[in-house]
């Protein structure tokens, strides 16, 4: 799922890529250029705040563009700008743990938190957490910077489905905004911004420097792993179990992810003989299917995080233009709902795409419906469908619009009976046509217009639609991601 995002997209020639299939490939790297693609040539190391109001002013003075650079799991490649001067906050690192933390100015219950600084990654705060015997609620891999974009649109995890996502766990940003100044964002000071930044989109208000996230107690978690012999004539059924059990799994805090072969999740609200009976249809099906099931009581998200995430990191470097949508509970509370995702997966199978699905979604979690500024969609949704086909290395201008073509029907099929639904900024499609309503809703997207203006009133950071982006400017802006161009 790390998918390689920094090509020029309508530049078949402006790249430095492998074979996907096969990486040894000769022919993707003998008498081939490697060229630079959309990363910058030019990046400063942040060290701290001083730097990145050294930066600003530049900008401001000479007019280059800048971009934000954390971690780089944002699929749409917003952390990297061709051009761009870039700013590189991995080197700004270090965490703390308080048990009772009060947000500036305000006058509220203490928390426990973990504050984390713009470098710091997943890895590190999970050792930390472990240390402090609390658990951080973060993403699925070890590599995600928790300061950065993760935790600016929305930020899943398989924990979410309980303790909802990363930006329902901030309680305080520390920001320097496009006029150099470091402010600190909560409920309490600076509260537009603060809401803006629980979901608005990283690299759009201002650098952020610091964020404060509560934690929760260490938890016990019981684990699902379960995966089968896949054929061409078993996985429609395997798919079909997914369909029907997905409401009530979700209704039982189970969260991970599921895929045509196999399935992976948690829930802190089972026990072993519980967990067992919930995941019943699967453990079924995979004992027919010569399969593999690991049904468990692990002590700590940390244990489970050192048994099944770091071992199974995601592929990193694939060529695959990637579509998610947040499906709605409704649609696996009606059997009408059901055949129709039904007939959709089994679409992608016919296309020899294989469904990637996180059920992330904060489906349990309690939420103040005017605390956040992500796409409402969240709520209510139970899956986060992701799907697309594989580039080759190869392919020309014309081959790679036919495979975006694809995905923009495909994505029209689901849209068509998921109206309701929408999606995730941080991994959607680039080229969503309805992205201010898919990612924030309209109501969202115009209030978080006013915030950035406020803030970044000359549009000092812009990124491939975020907000304030101006559709107009595309070609000139970006001419990398502006497919719509003849080749």
């Amino acid at each position: 799922m790390n998918n390689q995002d920094e090509i020029c997209f309508t530049n078949v020639t402006d790249q430095c890529v492998l074979n996907n299939i096969l990486p040894a490939d000769a022919n993707a790297f003998t008498n081939v250029s490697c060229n630079q693609g959309i990363v910058s040539e030019y990046y400063v190391q942040v060290e701290e705040a001083s730097d990145v109001v050294a930066a600003l002013d530049f900008s401001r003075k000479t007019g280059l563009r800048l971009s934000i650079k954390n971690s780089g799991h944002d699929y749409l490649s917003r952390s990297s700008r061709k051009g761009s001067l870039a700013l590189w906050m991995r080197k700004v690192s270090g965490m703390s743990h308080e048990t009772s933390f009060v947000p500036k100015d305000c006058d509220s219950t203490p928390v426990n938190v973990i504050t984390t600084t713009a470098g710091v990654n997943t890895n590190d705060v999970y050792e930390f957490a472990k240390t402090q015997n609390v658990t951080f609620i973060g993403g699925y891999a070890t590599t995600i910077g928790v300061a950065g974009g993760w935790v600016q649109a929305g930020g899943h995890s398989v924990l979410s489905p309980v303790y909802g996502l990363g930006i329902d766990r901030v309680v305080q940003y520390k920001i320097i905004t496009t006029d150099g100044v470091l402010r600190v964002a909560n409920e309490c000071k600076n509260s537009d911004l603060f809401w803006a930044l629980r979901g608005g989109g990283g690299g759009t208000f201002g650098i952020v420097m610091e964020v404060t996230h509560r934690v929760e107690p260490k938890i016990q978690l019981a684990v699902a792993s379960i995966s089968y012999n896949r054929t061409s004539s078993n996985v429609l059924e395997w798919l079909s179990i997914l369909v029907n059990n997905s409401l009530p799994w979700a209704n039982q805090g189970w969260g991970g992810h599921y895929q045509a072969a196999n399935l992976i999740s948690v829930t802190p609200l089972l026990n072993l003989s519980e967990a067992v009976e919930s995941m019943a249809p699967a453990i079924k099906f995979a004992t027919k299917n010569d399969g593999n099931v690991v049904i468990e009581i692990l002590s700590s998200w940390y244990e489970f995080y050192t048994k099944y995430v770091t071992p199974n990191e995601a592929v990193v470097g694939g060529l695959h233009p990637l579509a998610p949508r947040l499906i709605p509970a409704s649609i696996f509370n009606s059997t009408e709902g059901r055949a129709k995702m039904m007939g959709f997966l089994e679409r992608l199978i016919s296309l020899g795409y294989s469904p990637y699905i996180p059920n992330t979604t904060p489906w349990l979690y309690r939420w103040d419906p005017a605390s956040t500024s992500s796409t409402p969609a969240w709520r209510d949704s139970i899956w986060e469908l992701s799907y697309g086909g594989p580039w080759a290395f190869n392919e020309t201008l014309e081959q790679r619009k036919i495979q975006i073509d694809l995905v923009n029907n495909l994505t029209a099929m689901v849209e068509e009976f998921t109206p309701t639904g929408g999606a995730y900024f941080n991994e959607a499609h680039p080229w969503t046509s309805d992205w201010k309503e898919a990612w924030w809703g309209l109501q969202n997207y115009e209030r978080l217009v006013e915030i950035k203006k406020k803030y970044d009133p000359d549009n000092l950071l812009s990124c491939w639609k975020c907000v304030g982006f101006d559709e107009g400017n595309a070609a000139t802006d970006f001419p990398c991601l502006d497919v719509s161009a003849g080749p």
